[in-house]
């Protein structure tokens, strides 16, 4: 069973049994890319499912208040990388540079917390969770035996990727003040570990004093250095 802990005894999550009358079939939801997701997570709930085959799996839901999402991005080789985390840059807009306006710097992956929910709530899994899901949240599912080696508590900050655009969990992270402390995964800290940390530093670099950097006859489209 995995460790989850919140200062008041959590105690055991009842387990919830379905039977389904068709196929348990995860793989249907999991086309696209995937989408990076951090926030809070507010609770569990845990699901035993068996279907009309005879097919018996076990999961955690872990019920996510987002703060942060994007689209999961690969090269044409199939290796991720990072998304644009909605960088911006200062253009010119006015003479001599007397006024500017605040542009994204290409096609940002960033996603609003209501096209995720359009992407995570998947009709024949709402039936299992939608009685239990917390406001302001969004369930994700994960196998129970990939939860055997997390620590979190209620309340505990996360970093989860989703197997293609539906709400089973490819990996998990723990943050601690933005960074990645435990994981259930590989190579997370060569993409996800950063993550916040990039945020933060666009943020910081947005109110810092812009430079012009050269200046010719067309400046109209002149970029800053943040």
């Amino acid at each position: 069973m995995s460790r989850i802990y919140q200062d008041s005894a959590l105690g055991n999550k009842a387990v919830r049994s379905a039977r389904l009358p068709g196929a348990w079939d995860p793989a249907a939801h999991q086309g696209g890319n995937g989408i990076l997701v951090e926030g809070e997570l507010v609770d569990v709930s845990r699901h035993s499912i068996v279907d009309a085959n005879g097919r018996k799996e076990r999961y955690y839901v872990l019920y996510i208040r987002p703060s942060c999402i994007h689209r999961r991005r690969f090269d044409p080789k199939g290796k991720e990388i990072e998304p644009n985390f909605s960088a911006t840059r200062k253009v010119n807009t006015g003479f001599l540079v007397s006024s500017y306006k605040v542009e994204a710097k290409g096609d940002s992956d960033l996603l609003t917390p209501e096209v995720l929910k359009g992407l995570m709530n998947k009709p024949e899994l709402l039936q299992l969770t939608e009685s239990l899901t917390p406001e302001q949240t969004v369930a994700f599912w994960m196998p129970e035996a990939e939860m055997e080696a997390m620590e979190l508590e209620l309340g505990a900050r996360v970093r989860l990727k989703t197997r293609g655009d539906g709400p089973f969990v490819d990996s998990l992270a723990k943050l601690e003040a933005g960074t990645v402390t435990k994981c259930n995964f590989a190579g997370d800290r060569k993409i996800g570990a950063s993550w916040t940390d990039n945020i933060m530093a666009q943020k910081s670099s947005q109110g810092a004093a812009a430079e012009i950097r050269e200046q010719g006859d067309g400046a109209e489209d002149e970029e800053w250095d943040d």
